[in-house]
């Protein structure tokens, strides 16, 4: 990403209302993402949160306000579950190819295969790029997915709670990652964990019917609050511990 790409707009939402068969889920959403973003939408489970993913990926058109997109914006997306069918007997390295589309072609360029060698490096699966993607753990799986998602070098990675079936080691090596990525390309994040991805992300939006946006990665109770129900915030350091808030009847 160039010094003159900083900043450049890739979607806004202006005032979005959308939902579903007429119900509304979520309101009055107002938000940039930039060429630079790398923000977390954190809430509750039915706030709005895949709503507002879907009106971003331009699955789901809004039922008022406005979606501008950069035309051509190229979108790589993780969600919580691939459909793959693991016994399927694709490779891990033809997963990560698959991302690329090269119309007819019936072998993979020169540069697709570099790009892939590149990725697989990156992800550390280089020794596993010859094996079944069936047969790699749940947190390697996810990692050759995220290197499917963005082999086509997308401007935007929108990751759908990517580490919500993964041990705690296999989510760490996931998130150390996505900085590096936040380089080249921008970033929405959705996760549940507040305590590991403030200390991953730029910025960080709370959604519930709508959405709230703060612009840095410092979790606040007003933020915490929004979820109106107690929320466990496990702070990582040398002493651990938890913050709950009461729940407001």
């Amino acid at each position: 990403m160039t010094e003159s790409d900083t900043h450049k707009q890739l979607i806004s939402l202006r005032n979005v209302s959308a939902g579903y068969d007429g119900r509304v889920v979520v309101s009055n959403v107002s938000i940039d993402i930039n060429s630079d973003t790398f923000v977390a939408f954190i809430g509750p489970n039915g706030g709005g949160k895949t709503t507002i993913l879907r009106t971003l990926l331009g699955q789901l058109a809004p039922m008022s306000g406005e979606v501008v997109r950069q035309p051509n914006l190229k979108i790589g997306y993780l969600p919580q579950i691939n459909d793959y069918d693991l016994q399927f007997p694709i490779t891990v390295r033809d997963v990560v190819l698959s991302g690329q589309l090269e119309g007819n072609r019936l072998f993979p360029s020169r540069e697709a295969n570099e790009r892939v060698d590149e990725l697989l490096h990156f992800a550390k699966l280089d020794n596993l790029q010859n094996q079944s993607i069936g047969a790699l753990s749940g947190g390697q799986r996810q990692r050759a997915f995220l290197c499917r998602a963005i082999m086509g070098n997308p401007q935007l990675l929108i990751l759908d709670e990517p580490v919500t079936y993964m041990d705690k080691v296999s989510e760490t090596n996931l998130y150390r990652l996505l900085p590096e990525l936040s380089k080249q390309m921008a970033i929405v994040l959705v996760s549940h964990d507040i305590g590991t991805i403030a200390g991953v992300v730029k910025t960080i939006a709370c959604v519930n019917r709508t959405l709230y946006y703060h612009p840095s990665n410092r979790i606040t109770d007003a933020m915490l609050s929004i979820y109106e129900c107690p929320v466990e915030l496990v702070t990582h350091g040398a002493v651990p511990h938890r913050v709950l808030i009461n729940h407001h009847s």
